[in-house]
């Protein structure tokens, strides 16, 4: 309820104008039957046709100004919906860019999707025909009832005697939309999900020839979205048929009732028909409460899937850090590292333990280490990917957590192992962090991190397009784009995080001798699984299970025979067989 009464707030000018516009449009609509109940006595009392000229010119005037009128009221209610979810939708998506990579590591890119798309809908729905209609509602019922009881009250009362049952009816099924509703908007977040993965993977769909399986998989959730919105419809039908049933009974009682009035003499004919009329008003709408209830149930429960997003926050104490961020210049400390991915509040063995490293400012750090021995994480703690305990990753001497997130990534780069591209040129995806770049620097990053080799086979070169996730290139060629894309920052610290996998050993060797001098200027980390391509970093850090087991130079660790010397020794007699 805070989000509907926030931007009711915001938009009180056009909501009060509307609501002026339907007391307007309301006032006209109930002058009509009284208009047409005169001309009828009239008729009846023999009057001059000069009279009932005068009374139709007045009902054709009347229905011009409601039109216009109506119009002007529905363009500023339902103008003032769209502008609220034009709202809605850029702060969810800016909370959305807001929040850590923890979040999304425990939603789905499919239902994000849902919520932001078709729960918008939802919410547009109540903000528009949904208030259109309540306000349109309670307006006749103010109006229209008491001008039934001044023609006829015992003929009102036998008219409302219906609705104790309609209302009965309405609090009972409510529930049961509003159940059925949100389990409909959960499934409908299933498929958009599934749809999403199998979009995104569809080379592994036509490599593994799983298209028919996708299929059914998909075919499952959409007929169980059938079933939920069939059962849906048929509670929101069960609604409409019960009002509109009830209506038609407190027709037929008025029209007997009101024939015994008429030969009674304490009714005239224009009296009925206007009371008809003014019946008639009020069943419309009241029948169409069935829908409004619809639309205020689905778009309550968007509403409360939107603040559920809405309501998380960043866990990293660097977002709430407050001032100036100081100059980077490349020192870090870690101090007895623990840390555990977020697991929904399970304790979950540590990733990292009692990690305890210092990497001066302008060194070259070589990471090295088995499959899940820690090393992406702990250069990703770096970055500020993941919240770590106060005191224990300093850069500079300073606590991580004191420093903003956004200010010290404006001075880390990382180049990860699994490179994402965007659906736009080379040229645009090396400028990403840096669009004000000019042309020349993107092309000496380019030719820095060897891409220019590439270009002759590139039908546009740098302006060529890559597709979705950059599709259109090799993994060796994502990587170097990556890097280009880095180094354009200039960033104190540079962090490869096995960077340079999908890229053959010439290159590789092309590469780290173009970075040399770079690497010089600012403190870069990189991890590997080729021991090659750390063995003239400054230091050599070899992790197991989460520790931290030797550090050294690479002659230092030879020397020492111990984890280091025999992942180089293994990966020496790899090259030799494959040589042969």
């Amino acid at each position: 309820m805070s989000l509907i009464l926030r931007y009711l707030r915001l938009y009180r000018r056009d909501f009060l104008l509307g609501l002026l516009c339907l007391v307007v449009t309301n006032a006209v609509t109930l002058l009509i039957p009284w208009l047409l109940k005169e001309a009828i006595d009239a008729l009846g009392r023999g009057s001059a046709l000069r009279n009932l000229a005068f009374h139709a010119c007045a009902i054709v005037v009347a229905a011009l100004v409601l039109a216009a009128i109506r119009t002007w009221s529905r363009l500023l209610i339902l103008g003032a919906s769209r502008r609220i979810v034009y709202d809605i939708r850029d702060d969810l998506y800016a909370h959305l860019l807001s929040l850590p990579a923890s979040f999304y590591a425990r939603r789905r890119t499919g239902e994000i999707m849902s919520r932001a798309v078709n729960d918008l809908m939802l919410i547009r729905s109540l903000f528009g025909p949904g208030i259109l209609s309540v306000l349109n509602v309670a307006l006749l019922y103010s109006a229209g009832l008491p001008l039934m009881a001044f023609l006829d009250p015992w003929l009102t009362l036998a008219a409302i005697l219906p609705y104790p049952l309609i209302l009965i009816g309405v609090f009972r099924v409510s529930r049961t939309i509003h159940e059925r509703s949100n389990r409909t908007q959960e499934q409908l977040a299933e498929i958009s999900n599934d749809a999403q993965e199998t979009l995104s993977g569809i080379n592994m769909v036509k490599a593994f020839v799983q298209e028919e399986g996708e299929s059914r998989a998909f075919g499952g959730l959409s007929r169980e979205y059938r079933r939920r919105s069939l059962l849906l419809a048929r509670s929101r039908g069960l609604i409409v048929t019960l009002m509109g049933g009830l209506d038609k009974v407190s027709t037929i009682m008025v029209l007997c009732l009101g024939a015994l009035h008429i030969i009674a003499g304490t009714l005239t004919k224009g009296g009925l028909v206007a009371f008809l009329a003014y019946l008639a008003l009020l069943s419309g709408p009241t029948v169409m409460m069935g829908w409004v209830l619809g639309v205020f149930q689905r778009g309550l429960g968007a509403i409360r899937r939107v603040e559920e997003i809405r309501a998380q926050t960043s866990d990293l104490p660097g977002d709430r850090a407050l001032g100036a961020g100081p100059d980077v210049q490349g020192a870090i400390a870690f101090r007895g590292l623990r840390f555990s991915y977020p697991n929904g509040g399970r304790a979950e063995r540590p990733v990292l333990q009692d990690v305890d490293l210092d990497v001066p400012a302008g060194a070259t750090v070589g990471i090295v280490g088995r499959v899940g021995s820690g090393k992406s994480t702990l250069v990703q703690l770096v970055a500020a990917v993941y919240p770590v305990a106060d005191g224990t990753l300093w850069i500079d001497g300073r606590d991580l957590n004191s420093i903003p997130t956004s200010h010290l990534r404006a001075q880390v780069a990382m180049v990860p192992q699994e490179t994402f591209l965007f659906s736009r040129s080379i040229a645009d995806n090396i400028a990403l962090g840096a669009p004000a770049a000019p042309r020349s620097r993107i092309e000496d990053m380019a030719r820095l991190a060897q891409i220019t080799r590439d270009l002759p086979d590139l039908p546009q070169g740098l302006d060529t397009l890559v597709g979705e996730r950059g599709v259109t290139l090799s993994g060796g060629q994502r990587q170097r784009v990556a890097l280009a894309r880095a180094l354009l920052l200039e960033p104190r610290i540079l962090i490869l995080d096995d960077a340079l996998s999908s890229i053959d050993a010439d290159t590789e060797e092309a590469i780290l001798g173009g970075l040399r001098d770079t690497m010089r200027r600012r403190t870069t980390l990189v991890i590997s699984h080729r021991v090659a391509t750390v063995l003239n970093a400054d230091c050599i850090v070899v992790l197991e299970d989460g520790r931290v087991v030797e550090s050294g130079s690479a002659a230092q660790l030879l020397a020492r025979d111990g984890p280091f010397a025999r992942m180089h020794r293994q990966q020496q007699i790899e090259r030799e067989l494959e040589s042969l």
